[in-house]
């Protein structure tokens, strides 16, 4: 019962967390395995991440060609206790490019500009600009110094946490 407990609570934090941040990290790897580190901002819908990418960008190309990236969400230096111990959510996802002629364009698309405002619109309008999905296969937040726990398998959001111990 405790142990369930803190798994709810601790889904709750992590949907608070989500819900906090406006953009995540992005690691992927282009056709030659070269590593590229980026951001974006995105958006949630149905446990899935979306995003909002130029074609001109290096990590946008990598996700056109790449089927898997990670993804790291973090908390900001300025209100963490210490920089050793941020908190953070890193996932491991399947990377799936979204035509711009479809619902879930729309549908995403109308997501971002509620969320992060005209900007959004203005970049849904020009030709460069890509969306992809991104889907969680493998999930971890880390709370803090031994407060690591691993997310269900497949899931952004889950009340199915292992702690990790060293």
């Amino acid at each position: 019962m405790k142990n369930q407990r803190l798994a709810s609570e601790l889904a709750t934090e992590i949907q608070a967390f989500l819900d906090q941040q406006g953009s995540l990290m992005l690691a992927v790897v282009d056709a030659q395995g070269v590593p590229i580190a980026s951001y974006a901002p995105y958006v949630v819908l149905e446990e899935e991440f979306y995003i909002l990418v130029s074609r001109l960008a290096q990590h946008t190309q990598a996700l056109e060609h790449g089927l898997h990236a990670s993804v790291l969400i973090i908390e900001d230096e300025a209100s963490s206790d210490t920089v050793y111990a941020r908190k953070r959510l890193q996932y491991e996802v399947s990377v799936n490019m979204i035509q711009r002629e479809s619902a879930t364009w729309s549908l995403v698309g109308d997501l971002l500009v509620k969320r992060h405002g005209e900007v959004a619109s203005q970049l849904l309008s020009l030709g460069d600009f890509l969306m992809f999905k991104l889907r969680p296969l493998q999930g971890r937040f880390v709370k803090g110094f031994g407060r690591a726990y691993e997310l269900a398998a497949n899931t952004l959001v889950s009340d199915q946490l292992d702690h990790l111990r060293g």
